[in-house]
């Protein structure tokens, strides 16, 4: 196998998922802290408006602006964007399947409602002292008992919230 192969071609969930699972207590155990993204988002914020008034972004944890965070994100797109290149095929993805099959609702309206779910995603990971996939993919390889709990919540929450969502409009 090439390498293009390799950094195009999907790779099956658990090869993934095993990677993820081992790099984050090795992560762990080199830098001493849990891997985490929501902290670098308000590295970029910090980064756009520096003098924003905004209480949460005026923290110990956003003094300084450039850290391995911002990096890690770039990373993340970066992981994202070069295969998708390499494949010879970098377009954008504009329907979500089953979404966009069974909602016909119009541009606007759609839009309206992923910004509703970025902005209670935000919320939730502001009072939650972070993502629930940070919650759970750190917590869980590291055997913090809240990691197990904080996963077991939030998998009853989206079923729960899910069902009704989904009885409401289909």
């Amino acid at each position: 196998m090439d390498i293009i192969n390799f950094l195009t071609d999907p790779w099956p969930w658990w090869f993934a998922g095993a990677m993820v699972g081992l790099f984050l207590p090795f992560f762990y155990y080199l830098a001493n802290r849990p891997l985490g993204v929501s902290t670098g988002y308000g590295n970029f914020c910090k980064i756009v408006v520096p003098h924003t008034k905004l209480e949460a972004l005026n923290t110990k944890a956003y003094k300084e602006i450039f850290t391995w965070r911002v990096f890690f994100i770039i990373g993340i797109i970066l992981g994202a964007a070069v295969p998708k290149i390499l494949s010879g095929d970098f377009s954008l993805i504009t329907e979500f399947a089953k979404f966009n099959s069974t909602v016909t609702a119009s541009i606007p309206l759609s839009g309206l409602w992923f910004l509703t779910g970025g902005i209670l995603l935000g919320l939730g990971s502001r009072i939650g002292h972070g993502c629930t996939s940070a919650h759970t993919i750190n917590g869980i390889p590291n055997f913090a008992s809240s990691g197990f709990v904080a996963s077991a919540s939030f998998f009853a929450g989206a079923i729960l919230i899910t069902n009704i969502i989904y009885r409401l409009i289909f």
